[in-house]
């Protein structure tokens, strides 16, 4: 039986990160972030798990503070 938390484990942690009990992403290929969504593209996004958010957001401090 495959997990995702298997996954998770064998990502570079440096590129994808887990936001959600069912999702991982790539951080390279976010566009946007808004109000606990994560867009792909215009159209294609994923919640952000309520799990999840805090690690997130401590990702978006470190990356884009210069922004």
């Amino acid at each position: 039986l495959f997990r995702l938390k298997n996954m998770e484990a064998a990502l570079p942690s440096e590129q994808f990160m887990r936001v959600h009990r069912s999702y991982i992403v790539n951080l390279r290929v976010i566009r946007s972030y808004v109000r606990g969504r994560i867009f792909l593209s215009d159209t294609e996004y994923v919640p952000i798990g309520e799990n999840y958010k805090e690690a997130f957001q401590n990702y978006i401090d470190r990356h884009f503070k210069n922004l």
